[in-house]
């Protein structure tokens, strides 16, 4: 993505192809499949365009085989820390309940033009760059991450190309996203999941609300001892990936293990019954509001649980 380490991991990823097929490992680059996010500070036609050009500069490509808008919301103006510790006691004082809100109004920290009456046509004006992008072949699928099905609504009331190869989402048992599912499949848009493990936005104490870490819950643990063998040992981490897997999601487990890496990709050979697919689904049907409580990533966004339109 645009936005990933800094603005530095396309420049390395870039690098790293360019050194495997000097190198021989791989014969060109039509052997790989190539991702990168537009990001929300480049919302708009031409500074979307502006931001894919920046991204294959880095990535030393031409083109790139799926470019996703990463992120559906507005970019923020910064807060100076005297503002932000100003907002923080005024929580406390007394003051009216209206100037209170006023303050914790995420949205009066959008950046100018980027408004919650501007953000819909915004990411209409940015998927119509998508579109552009694809047409130039600058780009041979465009995708959106992060999206829910009101944002999927607005945007297909100006698409010229619909729909979406991909909606890239947070999606496991604490938040399997349901309905969200149901919709993508009714329009043809693959979900791709992300944080299928539990991801690592998670707290000490956001764990304990939950009841566990995912990797160490009992119908887990217990789906991948019953499917070990002497010839395979499956793990908790295996079992989840098949889950999601099952429910027709794509998913992109992250890990700089290669050891992890091979242990994730070798999750075709084995099935989970109905019986343990239905355990670990349960493991959300206990929570008191899925929608909020389940949810482990963006911990820092103010717009996290997507509730605009």
């Amino acid at each position: 993505a645009f936005i990933y380490g800094g603005q530095t991991t396309e420049i390395e990823v870039g690098k790293a192809i360019n050194d495997a097929i000097q190198n021989g490992i791989i014969t060109d680059r039509e052997e790989l499949f190539v991702t990168t996010k537009q990001w929300r500070e480049y919302h708009c036609y031409d500074k979307s365009l502006q931001c894919l050009d920046l991204s294959l500069e880095r990535l030393g490509m031409d083109y790139v085989d799926c470019w996703m808008m990463h992120w559906p919301g507005p970019c923020w103006e910064s807060k100076p820390r005297q503002e932000r510790d100003q907002i923080k006691n005024n929580r406390g004082s007394k003051r009216s309940q209206e100037e209170n809100d006023t303050d914790m109004d995420p949205w009066k920290n959008a950046k100018e033009g980027m408004g919650k009456d501007e953000i819909i046509a915004l990411r209409a004006e940015t998927w119509r760059a998508m579109e552009d992008a694809y047409r130039l072949g600058k780009t041979r699928s465009i995708a959106v991450s992060n999206f829910t099905i009101q944002h999927l609504e607005s945007l297909k009331q100006s698409a010229t190309l619909w729909p979406p190869a991909i909606n890239q989402i947070e999606c496991h048992p604490y938040y399997p996203q349901n309905d969200l599912l149901e919709y993508c499949k009714k329009e043809g848009i693959v979900v791709q999941a992300y944080a299928a493990l539990g991801g690592q936005d998670g707290t000490k104490a956001k764990w304990k609300e939950l009841g566990g870490k995912l990797l160490e819950s009992p119908p887990v643990v217990s789906a991948a001892s019953k499917l070990s063998n002497p010839l395979k040992k499956v793990t908790p981490a295996q079992v989840l990936l098949r889950w999601a897997l099952q429910r027709n999601c794509a998913i992109v487990p992250k890990t700089s293990s290669p050891v992890r890496m091979k242990e994730n990709a070798n999750v075709f050979d084995f099935i989970l019954a109905a019986g343990h697919m239905e355990a670990i689904s349960n493991l959300s049907s206990r929570l008191e509001n899925e929608v909020s409580v389940g949810r482990l990533c963006w911990r820092t966004e103010p717009l996290r649980m997507l509730d605009f339109n």
